[in-house]
């Protein structure tokens, strides 16, 4: 499996509208055929804190890594049918844990996925 890690600092909120608007663009299209390269970013948008991510599939394992507030985790691959990435956030005492691409339930679809961490709005630290 090829495959791309990219780290972006400093995304600015015009850029996560266009990210949003590309993402309903993505869902509205027909299939994307298997085997194209597919990205995933994971973006903190916390107000206040750095994020650290960890993800990993079966076959690779992208380590953790500090991403800034406003900065992005991007990881660029090719699928098989039954790719899986999951991911693990940390931000201090606190931990979450998600599945980031899973080629079986149907994130074929698009090309591009993006996740955007936030604080619930009863919870931010």
């Amino acid at each position: 499996m090829s495959m791309q890690l990219l780290v972006h600092s400093k995304l600015r909120p015009a850029m996560v509208v266009v990210a949003a608007a590309l993402m309903i663009a993505a869902a509205a299209r027909p299939t994307v055929q298997m085997f194209q390269p597919r990205s995933v970013s994971v973006v903190n948008m916390l107000s206040d804190r750095k994020l650290i991510v960890h993800c990993r599939s079966k076959d690779d394992d992208l380590g953790a890594h500090v991403v800034e507030v406003g900065s992005e985790l991007r990881w660029v691959f090719v699928p098989l049918d039954a790719t899986l990435f999951w991911c693990k956030l940390a931000v201090e005492d606190r931990r979450h844990s998600f599945d980031a691409y899973d080629g079986l339930k149907g994130d074929i679809c698009c090309r591009d996925i993006h996740w955007m961490t936030s604080y619930p709005r009863d919870q931010a630290l």
